[in-house]
């Protein structure tokens, strides 16, 4: 029988989880992990777990995270035996889609005005939206940044997308590639999108200097991870009016301290790292069939390249 460990950072959760893979794969033995749990497991299910897990079960054939980050793992007490696979999408796509969607209509004021408008007792009719005046461009494009792609292409919005190393693009959306393309990338986009993962080389990747680099009036739009923003550059640049707004969803600490300047800032939009919730049973489908795989012997996508922490 497969044993399994269910190692999240929250107890009850953790419990939550054990229940639903318990009836999913009734031939799993699934366990929620403690320290010192006298028992060698052959997969481990985490999300942001204790680096004590991969030190007393070192024999582990797999590691399965819960969330398409893998920025909370400790790779360094992994040995690099065991494979570490990441949540490629558990109905997290489609909603941080939207959430795209809201962003870029927040961006263009397309119905916000109309709210101001209604309280007035005001009937009028403004401008539309021209869309070409509004390129979008997306850090990242991995399953999430596709999904956001082709749902703004789908509303007639001009989208390039921006990736770290080169590859061929398979679709209507052109993409820029490497340290090289980045600032063409910036100055052709007028809202930006982040989804990028979080690694040594895209922390703080959102700072002025690079901010600057998009064009007049621009929006951003993060939902990847706060570390990506150099917050104080975000509000200089928001200051200066080079930007006209933000939506952020994810910040360097979190709960965001009640005190820190986003909550009152005019320009900004917070919302509690709500952008893309993984749905439990979605995610662990997901996750029971691509272990079932695994374990059967089938080469699996969403391996995680530990340089490259994704």
């Amino acid at each position: 029988m497969t044993t399994v460990l269910i190692a999240v950072d929250h107890p009850k959760s953790g419990q939550q989880w054990v229940k639903i893979f318990q009836e999913l794969q009734p031939d799993w033995n699934v366990l929620e992990w403690t320290s010192g749990l006298d028992i060698k497991a052959d997969i481990a299910i985490v999300w942001r777990p204790s680096a004590q897990l991969f030190i007393e079960q070192p024999q582990l054939k797999a590691v399965f995270n819960m969330g398409a980050g893998v920025d909370a793992i400790d790779f360094s007490v992994i040995p690099e035996s065991i494979p570490v696979y990441r949540v490629e999408d558990g109905g997290m796509a489609v909603q941080m889609a939207e959430y795209a969607i809201y962003g870029v209509l927040q961006a263009t004021q397309r119905l916000a005005p109309y709210v101001a408008l209604q309280k007035q007792n005001t009937w009028q009719v403004l401008r539309p939206v021209l869309r070409e005046q509004w390129p979008i461009g997306i850090m990242g494009y991995g399953q999430i940044g596709q999904k956001v792609a082709q749902s703004l292409t789908g509303l007639g919005y001009p989208v390039a997308a921006w990736v770290r190393s080169p590859r061929q693009s398979t679709d209507e959306v052109p993409l820029y590639a490497g340290p090289e393309q980045l600032d063409a990338f910036l100055q052709a986009s007028r809202i930006l999108i982040n989804v990028l993962p979080l690694t040594t080389e895209t922390r703080g990747i959102l700072n002025k200097t690079n901010l600057l680099k998009l064009q007049p009036h621009s929006y951003l739009i993060n939902m990847a991870r706060g570390p990506h923003v150099v917050d104080e550059d975000l509000i200089a640049v928001l200051d200066e009016g080079h930007l006209t707004g933000a939506l952020l969803d994810v910040f360097h600490e979190e709960p965001l301290d009640v005190n820190h300047p986003f909550w009152q800032h005019p320009q900004v939009l917070v919302t509690p790292h709500i952008s893309g919730v993984s749905l439990r049973w979605p995610t662990a489908q997901h996750i029971a069939k691509k272990a079932t795989a695994f374990l059967a012997g089938t080469t699996i996508t969403g391996l995680v390249q530990r340089q490259r922490l994704y």
